[in-house]
Protein backbone atom coordinates (compact mmCIF):
# COMPACT_ATOMS: atom_id res chain seq x y z
CA UNK A 1 0.00 0.00 0.00
CA UNK A 2 2.82 2.35 0.59
CA UNK A 3 4.09 2.04 -3.11
CA UNK A 4 0.67 2.97 -4.01
CA UNK A 5 -0.03 5.66 -1.79
CA UNK A 6 3.79 7.15 -3.15
CA UNK A 7 2.84 6.96 -6.40
CA UNK A 8 -0.67 8.71 -6.30
CA UNK A 9 1.45 11.40 -4.67
CA UNK A 10 4.27 11.92 -6.96
CA UNK A 11 2.30 12.18 -9.97
CA UNK A 12 -0.90 13.89 -8.51
CA UNK A 13 0.03 17.65 -9.70
CA UNK A 14 0.73 16.62 -13.19
CA UNK A 15 -3.08 14.74 -13.43
CA UNK A 16 -4.79 16.88 -11.57
CA UNK A 17 -6.34 18.41 -14.78
CA UNK A 18 -8.05 14.96 -15.25
CA UNK A 19 -9.39 14.50 -12.14
CA UNK A 20 -11.13 18.29 -12.09
CA UNK A 21 -11.61 19.39 -15.73
CA UNK A 22 -13.48 22.71 -15.00
CA UNK A 23 -12.43 25.82 -13.68
CA UNK A 24 -15.33 25.48 -10.78
CA UNK A 25 -13.26 22.29 -9.53
CA UNK A 26 -10.15 24.15 -8.17
CA UNK A 27 -12.55 27.00 -5.97
CA UNK A 28 -12.83 23.86 -3.71
CA UNK A 29 -9.93 23.10 -2.86
CA UNK A 30 -9.48 23.70 0.70
CA UNK A 31 -13.02 23.67 1.56
CA UNK A 32 -16.22 21.59 1.56
CA UNK A 33 -13.92 18.91 2.34
CA UNK A 34 -11.90 19.06 -0.09
CA UNK A 35 -8.04 18.71 0.09
CA UNK A 36 -5.82 21.33 -1.49
CA UNK A 37 -2.65 19.94 0.15
CA UNK A 38 -0.79 16.92 -1.19
CA UNK A 39 -0.68 14.63 1.63
CA UNK A 40 -1.79 11.48 3.28
CA UNK A 41 -2.97 9.90 6.35
CA UNK A 42 -5.45 7.77 8.06
CA UNK A 43 -6.09 10.20 10.56
CA UNK A 44 -8.63 12.65 9.21
CA UNK A 45 -10.47 13.54 6.07
CA UNK A 46 -8.32 17.02 5.26
CA UNK A 47 -5.51 14.54 3.52
CA UNK A 48 -5.82 14.14 -0.72
CA UNK A 49 -4.80 10.41 0.33
CA UNK A 50 -6.81 8.78 2.98
CA UNK A 51 -6.63 5.14 4.51
CA UNK A 52 -9.24 4.75 6.55
CA UNK A 53 -9.22 2.52 10.07
CA UNK A 54 -10.30 -0.61 8.41
CA UNK A 55 -8.01 -3.94 8.08
CA UNK A 56 -7.47 -7.14 5.72
CA UNK A 57 -9.86 -7.12 2.97
CA UNK A 58 -11.20 -3.91 4.04
CA UNK A 59 -8.18 -1.63 3.61
CA UNK A 60 -8.21 0.73 1.10
CA UNK A 61 -6.49 4.33 0.20
CA UNK A 62 -9.44 7.00 -0.83
CA UNK A 63 -7.96 9.59 -3.29
CA UNK A 64 -10.02 12.36 -2.50
CA UNK A 65 -9.47 15.60 -4.91
CA UNK A 66 -11.10 14.18 -8.09
CA UNK A 67 -14.52 15.88 -9.29
CA UNK A 68 -17.61 14.05 -10.06
CA UNK A 69 -17.14 15.69 -13.37
CA UNK A 70 -14.19 13.90 -14.28
CA UNK A 71 -13.92 11.80 -17.03
CA UNK A 72 -13.56 8.45 -15.34
CA UNK A 73 -12.23 6.34 -17.72
CA UNK A 74 -9.38 8.90 -17.77
CA UNK A 75 -9.13 9.47 -14.77
CA UNK A 76 -8.35 5.53 -13.54
CA UNK A 77 -5.91 5.13 -16.19
CA UNK A 78 -3.77 7.83 -15.15
CA UNK A 79 -4.29 6.68 -11.62
CA UNK A 80 -3.59 2.99 -12.25
CA UNK A 81 -0.36 4.00 -14.13
CA UNK A 82 0.40 6.55 -11.08
CA UNK A 83 -0.10 3.56 -8.76
CA UNK A 84 2.09 1.05 -11.19
CA UNK A 85 4.69 3.63 -11.14
CA UNK A 86 4.66 3.74 -7.38
CA UNK A 87 4.98 -0.03 -7.59
CA UNK A 88 7.83 -0.40 -9.64
CA UNK A 89 10.02 1.79 -8.50
CA UNK A 90 9.37 1.29 -4.83
CA UNK A 91 8.59 4.73 -3.96
CA UNK A 92 8.46 5.42 -0.32
CA UNK A 93 5.41 8.39 0.92
CA UNK A 94 6.51 10.74 3.03
CA UNK A 95 5.11 10.57 6.51
CA UNK A 96 1.30 10.44 7.33
CA UNK A 97 0.13 14.01 7.79
CA UNK A 98 -1.43 13.14 11.22
CA UNK A 99 -3.06 16.56 11.50
CA UNK A 100 -5.75 18.38 10.31
CA UNK A 101 -4.79 20.56 8.01
CA UNK A 102 -8.05 22.44 7.74
CA UNK A 103 -7.30 23.82 10.70
CA UNK A 104 -3.51 23.87 10.58
CA UNK A 105 -1.14 27.20 10.79
CA UNK A 106 0.65 28.61 7.93
CA UNK A 107 3.76 27.75 9.60
CA UNK A 108 2.79 24.05 9.41
CA UNK A 109 1.26 24.02 5.78
CA UNK A 110 3.75 25.34 3.93
CA UNK A 111 5.45 21.87 4.42
CA UNK A 112 3.23 20.86 2.12
CA UNK A 113 3.05 21.01 -1.95
CA UNK A 114 -0.47 22.24 -2.96
CA UNK A 115 -2.36 21.08 -5.69
CA UNK A 116 -2.47 23.34 -8.77
CA UNK A 117 -4.03 26.46 -7.98
CA UNK A 118 -6.44 26.86 -11.03
CA UNK A 119 -7.53 24.90 -14.24
CA UNK A 120 -4.32 27.37 -16.10
CA UNK A 121 -2.05 26.24 -13.52
CA UNK A 122 -3.27 22.29 -14.05
CA UNK A 123 -3.33 22.63 -17.50
CA UNK A 124 0.46 23.90 -17.72
CA UNK A 125 1.42 20.88 -15.36
CA UNK A 126 -0.21 17.89 -17.62
CA UNK A 127 1.41 19.50 -20.76
CA UNK A 128 4.98 19.86 -19.15
CA UNK A 129 4.63 16.22 -17.95
CA UNK A 130 6.53 13.64 -19.13
CA UNK A 131 4.13 11.12 -17.58
CA UNK A 132 1.05 13.35 -19.09
CA UNK A 133 2.95 13.05 -21.93
CA UNK A 134 3.32 9.02 -22.05
CA UNK A 135 -0.01 7.98 -21.11
CA UNK A 136 -2.65 10.61 -22.65
CA UNK A 137 -2.38 11.90 -26.32
CA UNK A 138 -1.82 15.38 -27.30
CA UNK A 139 -5.34 15.30 -28.91
CA UNK A 140 -6.58 14.83 -25.56
CA UNK A 141 -4.98 17.14 -23.62
CA UNK A 142 -5.14 19.74 -26.16
CA UNK A 143 -9.53 18.87 -25.86
CA UNK A 144 -9.40 19.68 -21.67
CA UNK A 145 -6.98 22.55 -22.23
CA UNK A 146 -7.96 24.39 -25.11
CA UNK A 147 -5.04 24.08 -26.84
Amino acid sequence: MNHLIAGILDKIYDMTVFLNPTENSYHRFGSNKAPRYISWSGENRSQLVRVPAAVGEYRRAELRSADPSANTYLAFALIIHAVLDGIRNKLEPPVPADINLYKADEDTLSGFRKLPEDFKSACSAAANSNFIKKHIPDAILGIYCNQ
